[in-house]
């Protein structure tokens, strides 16, 4: 019975299949015969080259479940065959098609032949071998020999999945190799070498080769050799190779490999090694072959074969003797050339650590010559935090050598190896010393107390069982330094706490060195506690205080006496003023003291704690502290040791349970908690997306907080630069500040500033005055009224398929009318941010459907679910905007400066579920915070441009030399409570930016803060693009602003200084300026950044003025990205 001719499949049917079969689908087409139409189809005239490469590739990656397991599979095999030959023969076929049908067959024969090679001497293995060598034997053939490179490499992965298959035609391929002489001879030279290695390996039985230059079988045809069909019946036994008749040969064909290096590329030529030096190991050849072939691979610049190299070496140790120092100075200079990658240099670090290793093994003799290099593998100031984080391990491993060491072992070192191990220690963190002041989370802090702990435990690793390695580490030089520097660096920078704190912990966890950090506790006992200052600022040492109380082989008398000194101090302090200081402080005493009953005797601390909670009961001033210092004082007079501790551990809290006040059965039940899955969320933010809907020009990933300066109350208010009360300010508020680049200053007597100086000003400065009086006067004070708000629109979206997988929810096919995609309820956006944002008010969603699986809608089906959740005119692939919600997120900056915004979902699924978790943070940039400046309420229509243009002017002035008679100036802002002062500065920067571009770029992204166009040729060119309205348009350079900018005449150029001789000609060019543009942008909250663009024919010179000098550091990269832009 004739089978039914089967009907060919279209582009978009094939594209649907093959989706189906990627996605686990394939079960739907059971009755379609996939297999012979592929083969078909990729025989077809019609169908266009990228669907029948995808045709191959999918062949390729579903022949396991295509292809019959039975053994009709043979004839679907010669089928493949003869589409291939047919492909190959024919002369009309991109050598494209014909490389890639050649790849996928062979990965087929081998995937599917390698499972059951029983029988493979009626397999179709022949018939491809056979058609392989046929391409080939045409060596020299300049139009396929991309083709035949292809082949030689199907050739020998098929004699790495069946070894030694062309074993019997070695001197063909030999041949073949000194015959060939274009660049795919290096695919002929694999190809030989694998071979080789195979037969040197395997030693084939029975092989027909009795010489390898004198060849006994024909190439073609091609069979199986025998004793790969019958390897059953040689499995029992080893094969025997007879090296009379092939060891001669062998080393004249390896002679001949050992000639082609320097024409190999680094991944041929890698691997070229890995087969080519076990031959030489097994033939037992001079390893001086290889040293004088291979030795200057160590000096390229490709990882690659450097890593060839170091692997050879590591083979031939003896051959290579002489030449250890040259190595591992050759490694040191790859870590310090600046000019290569950092993966390079990271993988040279690795490299030296191990190369050191290996030679210390080899030959402790050659220990000295190592700490001698020792000395130059401290990081420098610039390197890489992951380079440093390497050199510091390897000075740590030479601490360790050099504990065995000898005292004369290392030149031009003093004192012996004690004195060598610390200056490793203290000169290698020299470049590390920012962590003292970097915050505590920093990665750099990471790093710093990561060697801290490699260098404590490098002489008493956890593999090592002798105790008097232990003794010997508490006893180092480095010990003493690493305790003297934690100490000193504790008591100087407070944030280091939380750092050292997780440090000692670390110590104490571990069962074998619990001692160092006992010995670490006693340490800060004894020498940090009478470094501490008696101020608030020791509430940050309390968990220090804490450890050290919880340690019972340190005696509690250090800690008594510092911690009554505190209560003496919060008790004088105390005032109307201090607020809940003092109750969080003294709450924490008793914490400290409570952890000492429970873990010290109450003989060894009744006298001193007695006295210290009589203390507490009778001056402290919170009653709540008072009551608590009473409970504990009677507990300690009344209650026996061992019962006193265990009160104190059953009053202990456990997480997350909060005891009732009720006795009653029914109110010590636990509240209901929600169905909320920790796990679960760890990994939200993979299918849950929040994004900016405009990008940003610059992707800033870095900001400049400032600290905090303290400024004297003496100066004139003049001087102050930012805003301050009119009115006193409570001490609580000058302590605690805001933002530190608005830096708002509080006076606390009007009666101590001094009285300005009385100042004569001419009409043109006090014109200019009572307009920077009048703009202020809008600008509202954030302090004591709502500041002025920034918005960043983003959307809000999540894919069904990911989430229906995390969350369990149904998720049924598309055209189903019953079934719809999954949704979220009551989403929260909560919003936070280290940038100084102010409060910034959460954003609710009250549902959301889904976005579709990208597989739906392949096969043209109607989606009639989708529906439901969006107007039926749309289609399956359309309405994107139905399945994202927008998202505000609103600033109320302090600063003007680029950061992140943190954000937090919290939401409910459809089956009741709470979803929780954090998602990716949304990036603020410069351009964010850039507005209009405010209008007065009295000026409309056509009077804003020149109001603009004039407020333009008298920022220019009042941000521009420091003697500018506006500097001395105060304005007072919105709500008369606050005042601020202008601190100008200016900057200049040239752009080679052409004049079309340079106005295509402000009209894309600066034209609502452009006040003022100059320059007859200027306005003709702005005024045809249409687009800048509502501004001033002058003809003539006639305005006193832009006096500083260059003559209109001579080109562009900086003047470095004020003074520079401007009667001096400049250089002749015959690019003149075509005018100015003035650009005024308000930064909020009471900040302004002033351009005056100098536009060139083929340069611009953008002139700078503000009054909030950080803003310099991101307007640089602004102006580059704003005209990179540009098209």
């Amino acid at each position: 019975m004739t089978s039914t001719p089967v009907k060919p499949l279209s582009p978009q049917e094939w594209e649907a299949l093959i989706d189906d079969y990627n996605n686990g689908g394939g079960h739907l087409h059971r009755s379609v015969p996939v297999l012979e139409l592929c083969l078909s189809s990729v025989l077809r005239k019609d169908l266009p080259l990228p669907l029948k490469l995808h045709i191959l590739t999918f062949l390729e990656q579903h022949s396991f479940s295509l292809f019959p397991a039975d053994s009709s599979s043979f004839s679907f095999f010669f089928r493949l065959f003869e589409s291939l030959r047919f492909v190959v023969q024919s002369p009309t076929d991109p050598f494209s098609f014909k490389d890639q049908f050649l790849i996928s067959t062979t990965s087929i024969f081998i995937l599917l032949l390698n499972v059951d090679n029983n029988d493979l001497n009626n397999s179709p293995l022949n018939v491809l071998v056979e058609l392989l060598l046929t391409i080939i034997n045409r060596p020299n053939h300049g139009l396929d020999r991309q083709t035949r490179g292809v082949a030689c490499e199907c050739l020998r992965q098929l004699e790495l999945a069946f070894p030694c298959l062309l074993s019997e035609i070695t001197p063909h391929l030999w041949a073949l190799c000194q015959s060939e002489r274009t660049h795919v001879a290096q695919s002929y030279v694999l190809l030989l070498s694998t071979l080789v290695y195979n037969i040197v390996k395997l030693k084939p039985p029975d092989s027909n080769i009795i010489s390898i230059s004198n060849a006994t079988t024909p190439l073609i045809p091609f069979n199986v050799p025998r004793f790969l069909i019958d390897r059953d019946e040689h499995s029992g036994g080893d094969f025997v190779w007879k090296e009379e008749i092939s060891y001669k040969d062998l080393r004249r064909v390896i002679a001949f490999l050992l000639e082609w290096p320097p024409n190999l590329t680094p991944f041929g030529l890698l691997e070229f090694m890995t087969t080519t030096i076990p031959v030489v190991e097994e033939l037992e050849l001079q390893a001086s072959l290889l040293r004088v072939q291979f030795s200057g691979l160590l000096y390229t610049y490709d990882p690659l074969l450097c890593h060839a190299f170091l692997e050879m070496y590591s083979k031939f140790l003896d051959s290579f003797d002489g030449q250890d120092l040259d190595v591992a100075n050759r490694l040191l200079l790859m870590t310090k050339e600046s000019q290569h990658h950092l993966v390079f240099r990271l993988l040279g670090l690795h490299w030296l650590l191990g190369f050191i290793v290996l030679l210390v093994n080899k030959d402790l003799g050659k220990k000295r010559s190592i700490l001698e290099i020792s000395l130059s593998f401290y990081p420098t100031l610039f390197d890489s935090l992951s380079l440093k984080a390497l050199k510091l391990d390897l000075l740590a491993y030479c601490s360790v050598l050099s504990n065995s060491g000898d005292a004369n072992a290392v030149k031009d070192v003093e004192g012996g190896m004690e004195v060598f191990e610390v200056k490793l220690f203290e000169d290698g963190l020299v470049a590390m010393s920012a962590f003292k002041w970097l915050p505590p989370w920093s990665t750099e802090t990471a790093v710093v107390f990561r060697t801290f702990h490699k260098f404590l435990i490098g002489a008493s690793p956890h593999s090592d069982t002798d105790s008097s390695s232990g003794r010997s580490v508490m006893e180092s030089n480095v010990f003493h330094t690493l305790q003297r520097m934690l100490v000193d660096s504790t008591s100087e920078y407070q944030g280091l706490v939380s750092v050292i704190l997780a440090f000692v912990n670390r110590l104490l966890g571990c069962h074998k060195h619990r001692w160092l950090g006992d010995k670490l506790v006693e340490t800060l006992d004894e020498h940090l506690l009478q470094k501490l200052k008696i101020d608030y600022r020791l509430g940050s040492y309390f968990p220090l205080f804490e450890i050290i109380a919880e340690n019972n082989k340190v005696s509690p008398i250090g800690l008594l006496e510092i911690l009554m000194k505190f209560l003496l101090f919060l008790v004088e302090r105390h005032g109307p003023d201090t607020g809940l200081k003092s109750w969080g402080l003294g709450s924490k005493v008793l914490s400290v003291c409570r952890t000492m009953l429970i873990h010290h005797h109450s003989s060894g601390l009744f006298l001193g704690l007695s006295h210290l909670l009589a203390f507490t009961c009778l001056h402290f001033p919170d009653l709540e502290v008072r009551d608590n210092s009473r409970f504990y004082l009677r507990m300690l007079v009344c209650i026996p040791g061992k019962k006193l501790k265990h009160i104190l551990h059953t009053g202990e809290q456990l997480p997350g349970m909060s005891p009732s006040t009720n006795s009653n059965s029914f109110f010590s039940l636990q509240s209901p908690r929600s169905s909320y899955d920790l796990k679960k969320s760890h990994n939200i933010a993979s299918y849950i997306h929040v994004e900016r809907l405009m990008p940003l020009l610059v992707k800033q990933s870095w900001s400049l907080p400032l600290s905090n300066l303290g400024i004297s109350c003496s100066k004139p208010s003049y001087l102050e630069g930012g805003i301050r009360d009119n009115e006193p300010a409570s001490t609580e508020e000058t302590e605690i500040g805001t933002s530190t680049s608005t830096d708002i200053i509080t006076k606390t007597d009007e009666t101590h500033q001094q009285q300005e100086p009385l100042r004569v000003m001419d009409s043109k400065i006090s014109e200019m005055v009572r307009v920077l009086r009048r703009h202020f006067s809008f600008i509202p004070d954030y302090r004591h009224m709502p500041g002025l708000k920034i918005k960043i629109l983003c959307s809000l979206r999540f894919d069904s398929e990911a989430f229906s997988h995390e969350w369990a929810v149904n998720m049924l096919p598309c055209n189903k009318v019953e079934d719809a995609l999954p949704a979220i309820y009551a989403t929260v956006l909560n919003f936070t941010s280290s940038a100084p944002y102010g409060s910034m008010p959460s954003y609710l969603v009250p549902f959301l459907v889904g976005q579709p699986p990208k597989n739906d809608c392949l096969l043209g089906e109607t989606c009639n679910s989708l529906e439901i959740i969006m107007p039926a005119e749309n289609g399956c692939g359309e309405g994107k905007n139905s399945f994202e919600a927008p998202v505000v997120i609103q600033l109320e900056p302090r600063e003007p400066m680029p950061g992140l915004v943190d954000v937090f979902i919290e939401t409910n699924a459809e089956n009741g579920q709470i979803i929780r978790g954090q998602l990716h943070s949304i990036s603020v940039g410069i351009e964010d915070m850039f507005l209009k400046a405010i209008i007065p309420e009295d000026i409309e229509g056509e009077a804003v441009p020149r109001y603009h243009l004039d407020l333009f002017n008298a920022l220019w002035e009042a941000c521009g030399t420091p003697s500018s008679i506006t500097g001395r100036e105060t304005f007072v802002l919105r709500g008369g409570k606050g005042i601020a002062a202008i601190n100008g500065t200016r900057s200049v920067k040239l752009l080679q930016v052409p004049v079309t571009y340079l106005i295509q770029a402000v009209e894309r992204n600066l034209t609502p803060f452009v006040v003022c166009v100059i320059g007859e040729a200027l306005v003709d060119m702005v005024k045809a693009g249409g687009i800048m309205k509502d501004i001033v348009w002058k003809d003539k350079d006639d305005d006193d602003a832009i006096k500083t900018c260059s003559p209109t005449g001579g080109p562009l150029y900086l003047k470095y200084f004020d003074d520079d001789n401007e009667n001096q000609n400049p250089p002749i060019t015959r690019k003149t300026v075509a005018g100015y543009l003035d650009i005024l942008i308000f930064l909020p909250p009471r900040f302004h950044l002033l351009f005056q663009m100098e536009v060139g024919e083929v340069s611009t010179l953008v002139h700078i003025r503000t009054d909030h000098w950080p803003c310099l550091a991101y307007v640089d990269d602004y102006l580059e990205a704003l005209f990179l832009d540009s098209p």
